[in-house]
C-alpha cells in the first residue's frame, strides 16, 4: 500500500511540473495593455492572436476611456480622451 501511494505522489509531482511549464508559457503569450494616458496597467490582457477594433479601453487609475485597435500586440489609438 505504501508503494502505491509513492507512485501516485511521483505522478502528482510530474503533473505539477507540467502545469508550471504551461503557466510559464502562458505568461509569455499574454501581455497587459497599458493605458496610453498614464502608462499604467489596465484590466485587460492581450494574446498574440487577439484582434480588437474600436475597443473602449478604460483605465481604473486615471479614469479615462480611449478607443483603441489592437492586433498582434500592436496597439493603435483611435481617439484620446479630452484633457
Amino acid at each position: 500500500m505504501l508503494q502505491l501511494n509513492q507512485s501516485v505522489f511521483q505522478k502528482d509531482n510530474g503533473c505539477n511540473a507540467l502545469c508550471q511549464i504551461e503557466m510559464k508559457q502562458n505568461k509569455e503569450i499574454e501581455k497587459w495593455v497599458l493605458c496610453p494616458v498614464c502608462n499604467n496597467k489596465t484590466r485587460l490582457k492581450l494574446r498574440k492572436n487577439t484582434v480588437l477594433k474600436y475597443f473602449p479601453l478604460f483605465c481604473p487609475k486615471c479614469r479615462q476611456e480611449t478607443l483603441i485597435n489592437a492586433e498582434r500586440w500592436n496597439i493603435s489609438i483611435i481617439k484620446e480622451p479630452d484633457a
